[in-house]
Order: structure tokens, then sequence, then C-alpha cells
């Protein structure tokens, strides 16, 4: 299977300026509910505003709790993982085993990045993240550009007391899937990062970033997938067609009038630290992976038990046998997980919308959304 890691989320969207969320049931889109405090905090303007009526559902409502873990009703089988604050740590984990990757930083070109944030290039940039997770990406980003207002989406919202939120940081409880025409074309940088499994159809989620971004801004797109049970891997095929597309992103985006310089990263990390040679960093990746796999497989196989049509018998055979070859070293399967980083520039050219989707290649089967060869490979 893939790991369907990405923030908890069957994916957020944007809002407009000043508009409060219209809500019967459901928070303000300028405040949150801190449910671990119980306090209600209004935490600045949101840099974008969105009528969203049939997807404002207060995030108590939309959650369902089993095996002591909790999940997003309105995710359903897109989004396999919790959402929980369990689910939370292990996100906030992975965001370390990122920076460790990208050199101490937290989004690819980071040169292309910064130049387009500094205040002095742009003194109030607006930052959206779609898929947000724990957050823990978008607050640091207020942190780091504190002139800026950064937007935090999902399905699902962390939780937090007040005092931990940046002033220039909001939270949203969005839907990308089904809102993201309701999002205004004011963002310098929107963030993508590990929710293409839960993105219905990625080539037209890219035209709809594309809208919001202004001219100049930055696309950053961040996907994994290691192929770690063959039992979820099989149940997800059954669902629907996959929706991993990093393999052609390359190809996807070039073909969209919208971007230009679209810049990627690859890196194929082990599942554990096994392999002979490894430098001091690299080892120390493996580790942290092999512990963040670990996790994984606990938060899938409880999913499968909520969405899965797998027996309870298969499932607790399933998710002792992975953990037991994880623990194993030397591990008896040597496997491997493709993480890939890109970045795309909206051009200066008026928006134009999609007019026919992107096609799958014949030859590209299910074995190929797994891990597909590096773009320099035959």
């Amino acid at each position: 299977l893939w790991l369907l890691w990405a923030p908890a989320a069957a994916l957020p969207s944007l809002p407009k300026v000043a508009k409060k969320l219209s809500t019967a049931t459901g928070p303000s889109s300028d405040a949150v509910r801190h449910r671990s405090t119980g306090s209600t905090s209004v935490v600045g303007p949101v840099p974008v505003a969105v009528d969203t009526k049939h997807t404002n559902i207060d995030p108590r409502s939309d959650v369902q709790i089993a095996n002591d873990r909790t999940f997003s009703k309105q995710a359903g089988s897109l989004y396999s993982l919790p959402t929980d604050r369990k689910e939370h740590n292990r996100l906030d984990f992975q965001h370390e085993i990122m920076r460790l990757l990208l050199d101490d930083s937290i989004y690819p070109n980071p040169d292309v990045v910064d130049n387009a944030l500094t205040a002095e290039a742009n003194p109030t940039p607006n930052i959206v993240d779609l898929g947000t997770g724990s957050g823990v990406w978008a607050m640091e980003m207020a942190r780091k550009f504190p002139h800026s207002k950064v937007l935090a989406c999902d399905i699902v919202l962390p939780e937090y007391p007040k005092e931990s939120i940046p002033s220039n940081c909001c939270f949203e409880f969005l839907n990308i899937n089904k809102d993201m025409e309701k999002l205004q074309p004011i963002f310098d940088v929107v963030h993508w990062r590990l929710v293409e499994p839960a993105t219905v159809d990625s080539d037209l989620f890219f035209y709809d970033v594309a809208r919001i971004l202004r001219p100049g801004g930055i696309f950053i797109a961040v996907a994994g997938n290691p192929h770690l049970m063959k039992k979820v891997n099989d149940y997800q095929f059954a669902e629907g067609p996959p929706r991993l597309l990093h393999g052609h992103w390359d190809e996807v985006l070039g073909k969209n009038a919208n971007f230009k310089d679209f810049k990627v990263q690859e890196f194929l990390l082990p599942s554990g630290p096994w392999e002979e040679g490894m430098t001091y960093k690299r080892r120390e990746i493996a580790e942290m992976m092999n512990e963040n796999y670990l996790r994984v497989v606990r938060g899938l196989t409880a999913g499968l038990r909520v969405h899965g049509k797998v027996t309870l018998d298969e499932i607790d055979k399933l998710e002792a046998g992975s953990l037991k070859e994880f623990r194993e070293l030397p591990p008896g399967v040597h496997a491997y997980t493709k993480w890939v980083f890109a970045t795309a520039v909206r051009t200066d050219l008026a928006w134009s919308a999609r007019t026919q989707p992107w096609k799958i290649p014949g030859w590209f089967g299910p074995a190929d959304y797994i891990i597909p060869p590096f773009s320099d490979e035959p």
C-alpha cells in the first residue's frame, strides 16, 4: 500500500477577506474553537474569505471514534489514517524528517520561496497550507515570516491553546475537493504536502491552485509513496482509480499553461538503517523513517477496522506481520520510500481553465503508482 499520511485531510481550501463563514452549527471563519482549553479565540483577519454553506460543519460533529482512535467522517476511505492528537504527533515527527531531507528547510528550493516572501519583496504575503494536518508547517511559516498571513486548512482541525498559535496564523475547516472555487486569487504561496491520495483529481486541483495564486506565486507540492501492505493496497485500488500522479507531475504541470519553472527533487529512502556504508545523516533519516512506519502501520490498521472490507482476523495478522518486518534488522524485505518535492511558479498570463482532463498513459499500471522510476531513468 502507499502511505496515506498526508495531513489529515480530505482536503481544504481558502477564504476571502473579512467575510465570516455562515454557520448554523460551527464557529465563524475568524475564530477557532480550541477544545483543549475550551476557549474561542480570534486569531486575526483571515487572508481570504469563503462562503462554505455545505462544508461549514462543526469539526467536532464530523468525526467518529473507533478503537480509541478518531477518524473524519467526511474523508471516509479517501483518507484512511486517524485524525487525532496521536496522529498529529506523528505528523510533527514526520515534519522533522522532511526538514532533515531538505537540509534544515521545510520547503524545497528555499532560495526561490524565500525571495518571494521577504518583506522587501512582499510586505504582506499570503500563504495557505492545504491539508494542514497538525498545522506544524503553517505555524512555523507564520513565525518565520511574521509579516505574512498564513491560512491552515483541513477537514479536521488540530487542537491548540490560544497562546500557542501565532497571531498571523488562522485555521479554517475547509475541503479542497469541494470548495476550491470559493477561494480568491490572493496567495503568494500554496503548500500541499502528502495530501495527494486524498485529492480526487490532482490535475484539476493544479488548475484550481493556479487560479488562487498571484502572478509569480509559488506552488509547493510534496508526495511520498512507500509500498507497505498489499492488503491495504488492494483495498485502495478496489475503491477507485489510484490518485498518486507524482510520477507524472513534470508532464501534468508542464502542460498546464498557468505554470512555469517546474523543479523537482526526488529521494529514495530505505525503510530502516540496514544499508551498508550509510552516512550519519542518511542513517538518522532511515531510523526516523522506520519509527514513522511503525506508527503509520498502527494508524492504517486502525483505519482498516473502520473503513476496510477486511476481516478483523486478517487485520490483526497484517498489523503483527508488518510491525515484525519493520522491527527486524536486517529486514526480510528491503523496502524503500520515494519522496518527491516540487515547486512551480504561476505565470503572468491570465488564468486558463482546464479544457480536458490529463490522461494517464496506457502503459502506466498499478505497480507504477507505488514507486515509479526516477525522472532520469528509462
